[in-house]
């Protein structure tokens, strides 16, 4: 039987971003927080809460993966393995995505060893010995972020960490892809459970539909395209 989409921790379900330019918008604020910071903790927040953002876009990992990530794990191929089911993600960086991590990376001198999205510094003890830490930022923290700064451009449904995971699956069958491979990209097991997931409802298909013409002037262009090239 199919997994239904539960509430997480008593608390309304988040949605993903479905108008683009609400992404464009989301990825501003945190573009122009950092670039109008004065100090230095300042600026590394919003660059940081911007990178989680576009990793968490780009990656679709689940909010307890995006946030264990280190240097190494997105050194151009990602290998990582799924806390909640034990399976692997293996896939190449696009090209543009890996140098914004790089840039990211090489802006706060953040080594391979270290964790992208850092938080607070900590001590550890081990042995006897205590040694200074930087743990990355918690899911509650992430998502205090991101529903801050939800409402600060707009947005008003319940947004949160785990709506960057069901983005990516949202525009990504928007933008035409396989429905069978983001299923796969999900580690899902059923598809109609993944449509749930990333709530593509009746609204969805009646956009695209109006979209959709198929006519004369149509196909002369489908033809002249395809003679180019």
């Amino acid at each position: 039987m199919a997994r239904r989409v539960k509430v997480f921790g008593g608390q309304e379900e988040t949605l993903p971003i479905k108008n683009p330019k609400q992404i464009d918008a989301l990825l501003s604020h945190f573009i122009i927080k950092r670039d109008k910071s004065k100090s230095e903790i300042k600026k590394f927040q919003a660059d940081r809460n911007y990178m989680m953002c576009l990793v968490g876009f780009n990656t679709a990992f689940r909010a307890e993966d995006l946030l264990q990530l280190r240097k190494k794990d997105l050194n151009g191929y990602v290998h990582i393995k799924e806390n909640k089911t034990g399976k692997m993600q293996n896939f190449r960086m696009n090209k543009d995505f890996y140098q914004e991590v790089l840039d990211y990376c090489d802006r706060w001198e953040i080594t391979d060893n270290e964790y992208l999205f850092m938080g607070q510094k900590k001590s550890q003890t081990y042995e006897g010995k205590t040694y200074p830490i930087i743990l990355p930022i918690t899911r509650q923290q992430g998502h205090r972020i991101l529903s801050k700064a939800g409402d600060a451009i707009g947005i008003d449904y319940v947004f949160g960490l785990h709506s960057l995971r069901k983005t990516f699956g949202y525009q990504y069958i928007k933008n035409g892809g396989n429905p069978e491979t983001l299923m796969k990209m999900y580690n899902h097991e059923d598809y109609d459970y993944t449509k749930r997931y990333v709530h593509w409802g009746i609204e969805d298909a009646e956009a695209d539909r109006e979209a959709m013409y198929i006519g004369l002037n149509n196909n002369k262009k489908t033809k002249l395209t395809k003679s180019t090239k």
